[in-house]
């Protein structure tokens, strides 16, 4: 006759433990690369984000910048509802116009002369914009940006050799 015990062997509570533990550690493995991913999005984001209002910020400081001695005037063209920021360059008997503005989502620039007239459907897009707002007081100018993103920044520059008072 054979004896056989009921209740739990003790290789029996070893396996148990031990099947216990990997699924613990299963399920901390699950957890953290859910928390990894998440950090690793918000980080990318926040990256996009800078980016966006490094490049608008830059872009509009360089073409500034670039053009600094000419004249620099602020325009409201009421009829396309814009508002530019012109620098007015004056050779012998010609004049010539460099727009900055925001246009259907863009921020354009824009290349005319006396002979031709100024149309935005024809600017170079620079970068996504949705507001540009400039303004000049003195040699200071401000401009007032928003990107497609909503994320708005202000750039105060001052007119070094240019600008709107002489």
């Amino acid at each position: 006759m054979s004896r056989k015990s009921f209740g739990n062997t003790p290789k029996t509570i070893q396996n148990v433990f031990v099947l216990l533990l990997l699924s613990l550690f299963a399920c901390l493995s699950t957890f953290l690369v859910t928390i990894g991913a998440q950090l690793y999005r918000n980080s990318v984001d926040s990256a996009e984000m800078n980016n966006t209002t490094r490049i608008m910020t830059a872009v509009v400081r360089s073409a500034i910048w670039g053009e600094d001695g000419g004249d620099i005037i602020v325009e409201h063209m009421d009829d396309w509802g814009i508002t530019t920021l012109t620098v007015v360059e004056k050779y012998e008997d010609e004049t010539n116009y460099k727009r900055l503005f925001a246009y259907e989502g863009s921020l354009l620039e824009s290349y005319t002369d006396d002979e031709l007239g100024f149309d935005p459907k024809y600017g170079e897009p620079l970068c996504d914009l949705k507001v540009f707002e400039p303004e000049i007081n003195g040699k200071t100018l401000t401009v007032h940006l928003q990107a497609s993103d909503d994320t708005e920044s202000t750039i105060r520059m001052t007119l070094r050799a240019g600008g709107a008072d002489k």
